[in-house]
């Protein structure tokens, strides 16, 4: 796992994640499935188990875990990182955890898996997603898998529920 600074593929990844966000709104259409759960996944070893069980659905050896707020140019970029991370198949627990947490440079708390209010998660191509919003309630997590998919993954993770789209 590592933090990702390179320009262009930011900007890239970004756009991405834009799109994605657009289709967790409803305004793209899509042929997923959304799940839902609790935000506060994110820094559990289940959701790392998770996103790697994906990543092996989907044949992908890499997610990218982006904040897009607070802005990431404008205010995550002032610590000459951008907050994007890429998360690998094979990443352990420890390695996960401690990049999410990871001080950018002077600000403890503004490390990527602190300070966000939203995020996505997403290998290149999109098969699947997860839009993450800040919220007090267990349901600012939106994974978005293949339909057929589903099942599956809900029996193997059982925070994940089921809401028609």
């Amino acid at each position: 796992m590592q933090s990702v600074n390179e320009e262009s593929a930011f900007r890239e990844l970004f756009i991405e994640a834009q799109r994605l966000v657009a289709v967790d709104s409803g305004r793209e259409p899509t042929t997923l499935q959304r799940l839902i759960f609790d935000d506060a996944e994110l820094l559990t070893p289940g959701f790392l188990r998770l996103l790697q069980f994906l990543m092996g659905m989907s044949d992908d050896t890499r997610a990218y875990y982006l904040v897009l707020s607070p802005d990431p140019i404008r205010y995550l970029y002032h610590f000459n990182k951008y907050p994007l991370l890429d998360i690998g198949y094979r990443d352990s627990l420890d390695d996960y955890l401690a990049l999410l947490n990871e001080d950018p440079g002077g600000s403890p708390a503004d490390a990527v898996g602190t300070v966000w209010s939203v995020s996505v998660i997403f290998p290149r191509g999109g098969k699947w997603f997860s839009h993450l919003q800040r919220s007090a309630s267990d349901d600012g997590g939106h994974l978005w898998i293949p339909r057929e998919w589903a099942d599956k993954v809900i029996e193997g993770y059982s925070y994940l529920r089921k809401v028609e789209t």
